[in-house]
């Protein structure tokens, strides 16, 4: 991890995670104003200032997450983890841990997630439909949570 010095250049901070991590998302699950990450189905929170800890390891047989976006409206932000034809769902409980998943089957081709309003509900609803992206064309998991 490298951290801008505000100087031009970066300063590498020792850590502790896998170099063959998978795919890294960066956002601020627990609402402290502070970015944390999410490695390999793994949440680490961050203090803001380049240190994270292990918060909570998300139980899936997925191999990481694709997504991190509130899909049901409460403000607070979920993951979903995608493989082998199927979404995991993790609900955030907005501590930086996560309620059971559940699962949605999308098919044996999805590769990636996207979040997207596309049956036009308004912006502010703030519940994004879900495409699984892959080889075999295109998907859309409708949004019909109530706010």
């Amino acid at each position: 991890m490298l951290l801008n010095n505000h100087k031009g250049g970066f300063v590498q901070v020792p850590t502790d995670f896998d170099e063959l991590a998978g795919q890294v998302i960066l956002a601020d699950l627990n609402g402290d104003g502070n970015l944390d990450l999410v490695i390999s189905g793994i949440v680490y929170l961050g203090n803001g200032k380049g240190e994270f800890q292990e918060k909570s390891s998300l139980s899936s047989p997925m191999y990481g997450p694709n997504m991190v976006a509130d899909v049901n409206g409460d403000g607070i932000p979920d993951i979903a983890i995608q493989g082998m034809g199927t979404i995991v769902l993790f609900l955030g409980l907005g501590d930086g841990t996560y309620a059971t998943p559940f699962y949605l089957g999308v098919g044996p081709t999805a590769e990636d997630l996207f979040p997207a309003n596309l049956h036009g509900q308004q912006a502010s609803a703030g519940l994004p439909d879900l495409e699984p992206d892959g080889t075999g064309g295109v998907m859309v998991l409708i949004n019909t949570t109530k706010p």
